[in-house]
């Protein structure tokens, strides 16, 4: 079973990178407003880069998001910057679950989070229909 982040994903980091960009440009231009104009070259470079990461990082990410699940192991690569490479056999997974956020439900994503012996993995902003059938699969091998 394959599942990897789609463009529902790229929507959702593409609202997320946004808000945070403008909450981080306004506030750097209400700090100009009250200490230094200076603030204001700062509150520039931060508009800039929110709109330079809004269209290139989502997509990016969708792209490196992909993973299987083959009855023995989960397998998994995620990451933009730096790549992280997931493996969890199924014996040593403990438990999992689903988690989504308002924002999730309303693309229709899900994360799959894996609990294993020394630690976890996150699967994020997955689809909601590759995430309930990963769930499905691992109910199977819970035994």
């Amino acid at each position: 079973m394959q599942f990897a982040a789609d463009n529902r994903a790229v929507r959702i980091l593409t609202i997320w990178i946004s808000v945070s960009g403008i909450a981080a440009t306004s506030l750097l231009s209400a700090i100009a407003g009250l200490v230094t104009p200076w603030f204001l070259l700062l509150s520039g470079i931060s508009g800039l880069l929110t709109v330079f990461l809004a269209l290139w990082y989502p997509r990016r990410y969708a792209d490196t998001m992909r993973g299987s699940f083959d009855g023995k192991a989960i397998r998994a690569v995620t990451g933009v910057f730096t790549k992280k490479n997931i493996y969890v056999p199924i014996g040593a997974l403990r438990t999992f679950e689903t988690v989504t956020t308002p924002l999730q439900r309303l693309y229709g994503c899900r994360t799959v989070i894996l609990r294993f012996a020394g630690g976890s993995a996150i699967l994020p902003l997955l689809p909601t229909e590759q995430a309930q059938r990963l769930t499905a699969a691992l109910e199977q091998y819970e035994e």
